[in-house]
């Protein structure tokens, strides 16, 4: 059996989502804070990101589920899940608010 190739998309969501479930206010710089040590990344995230390398491989990816852009389709931002509170601050909406605790 292979190694983990890293943890899942959904898997970052779902923890930005439940670390927002206190309705305030997040910046990146705390949610990623939180997230080193609350998702059980791999070798692989633990990487640096060939795309930005003064990035690891997870800050990436959760600046990906908060990606704001067109290109983000799947980010909680399109989902409706998180607005934006300022450059780099985010918060849950409602429905957001509703998806996660309805899912946990």
């Amino acid at each position: 059996m292979g190694a983990k190739a890293g943890v899942g998309e959904l898997e970052i969501q779902f923890a930005i989502l439940e670390l927002m479930k206190d309705r305030r206010v997040w910046s990146n710089a705390d949610l990623k804070h939180q997230l080193v040590t609350a998702l059980p990344w791999t070798d692989a995230d633990r990487q640096r990101s060939p795309s930005r390398p003064a990035e690891w491989v997870w800050e990436n990816r959760v600046n990906n589920a908060l990606g704001q852009s067109e290109k983000r389709s799947a980010s909680l931002y399109a989902k409706g899940h998180v607005e934006n509170c300022g450059h780099g601050l985010h918060r849950i909406t409602e429905r957001g608010f509703k998806f996660i605790a309805d899912d946990w």
